[in-house]
């Protein structure tokens, strides 16, 4: 006869115990987040006109780089595969020698364009073995009940690098060059890796063999609704982020403000990037996500409007930058939340690839967008003008996640990951 309390499942862990046995998975996510490729989607902006200077490149011609970051970003979905098959440690690992190794080649370049483009290629390929396609598995995996906080939580750490690091790295290139901000960028990357590995509890970053009866596989998430809104709309509002994110510095400067009050500017943007991510993770804990999503992405468009014209009011282009910032806070929560509630884990790592390779795709395009129409009109009031609209297409199509016949899934307690 079967005893019926040893063949119970095990009750679900109260949020207090999540957060009590989950802290060291948080930390370290936080921290090896915040220190690879979405740092660099927050400073890369701070290199072009550094390069436009010294190799007579246009801004259209430094644009061109993000074909290079879309052909890396759509390679997202293997390396979320091989997160789920030999876990996220050694992708994390070989990543961030890889995003180091490019880093210290952009350091050496010689001004030869497809040079440049390659090594942004290999930069953003490693890269994506440091985003959430890897560190958000590990979190999901350890939190339910509040799992949108402690997504947000984790995924903020960036927030603190962000705000720092444009100080830091305007320093060292005012110093010792824009050279020596490559290699900056490269070893606050492999530090913040070996740091977060160490930190990673043991049984985290192995391979896990799920039951595939708790979510759906990627076979059966290509045919909802629920993941085509959430890729390409991904896609739509990364096409005017990632145009702001590439070209911000310039945007701010060419409106005569200085090279310290540019840093402050995108300060101003890291800590707004914290708000929205601290204030959509505490929202997907207690409303449907596609109503949170569509919110927190229609608000930027506003923010765009706001960067129009030649206007020098610094007040006016921070609350610009702030929308913006709020929104690509949320953005960092939603995609992981969504792909977690509504898919499971078993195939986050390849789903959330999709995801990501969508995000890829908006950013080269977006970058594309920004550098060229600069090059062709002499400011940036068009790709404005687009991305306002993108932001409120893709925004809308996030409230079609609930028409996608998919109820969201909620992984049990016994598949939590803590050591």
């Amino acid at each position: 006869m079967t005893n019926s309390r040893t063949d119970a499942a095990p009750p679900p862990l109260t949020a207090r115990a999540e957060w009590r046995l989950g802290w060291r998975t948080l930390l370290a996510a936080g921290i090896g987040s915040a220190t690879g490729l979405i740092l660099y989607s927050y400073i890369v902006s701070m290199f072009l006109k550094h390069h436009v200077a010294e190799f007579g490149w246009s801004r259209g011609d430094a644009a061109l780089a993000s074909m290079a970051t879309l052909a890396a970003g759509l390679l997202a979905p293997f390396i979320g595969r091989l997160a789920d098959r030999i876990g996220i440690r050694v992708v994390i690992g070989v990543g961030a020698l890889g995003f180091a190794g490019a880093t210290l080649g952009l350091s050496t370049q010689s001004g030869v364009l497809w040079h440049y483009y390659g090594l942004i290629f290999l930069l953003v390929f490693f890269g994506l073995g440091t985003t959430s396609i890897t560190w958000a598995r590990a979190v999901s995996g350890a939190f339910d009940r509040t799992r949108g906080l402690a997504l947000s939580v984790a995924l903020s750490g960036v927030v603190i690098s962000a705000a720092l690091m444009p100080m830091a790295l305007n320093a060292m290139i005012e110093t010792q060059g824009w050279r020596a901000g490559w290699l900056l960028v490269g070893g606050v990357a492999l530090a913040g890796a070996a740091l977060a590995l160490v930190l990673l509890p043991a049984a985290v970053g192995r391979p896990r063999k799920d039951n595939a009866s708790q979510a759906l596989e990627l076979a059966s998430a290509l045919r909802t609704r629920a993941f085509w809104c959430l890729v390409v709309g991904m896609f739509l509002i990364n096409i005017p982020s990632g145009g702001l994110m590439n070209q911000m510095a310039a945007l701010v400067s060419d409106k005569g403000f200085s090279g310290a009050q540019v840093a402050t500017v995108m300060s101003a943007f890291a800590a707004s990037v914290a708000i929205g991510r601290l204030i959509a993770g505490v929202c997907l804990d207690r409303f449907p996500p596609s109503m949170v999503a569509f919110t927190a992405m229609a608000l930027p468009a506003v923010g765009c409007l706001m960067l129009l014209g030649d206007g020098a009011i610094l007040w006016a282009v921070i609350a610009g930058i702030v929308l913006a910032g709020i929104s690509q806070g949320a953005e960092g929560d939603i995609g992981p939340y969504i792909v977690s509630r509504y898919f499971g884990l078993p195939g986050f790592g390849v789903i959330m690839g999709f995801v990501n390779a969508g995000v890829a795709a908006g950013t080269a395009c977006g970058g594309i967008l920004f550098g060229q129409t600069h090059d062709l009109r002499g400011d940036y009031d068009l790709a404005l003008w687009i991305g306002a609209g993108c932001f409120l297409a893709g925004a809308t199509l996030f409230l079609g996640m609930a028409l996608g016949g998919r109820r969201p899934v909620s992984i049990p307690a016994t598949e939590t990951s803590f050591n």
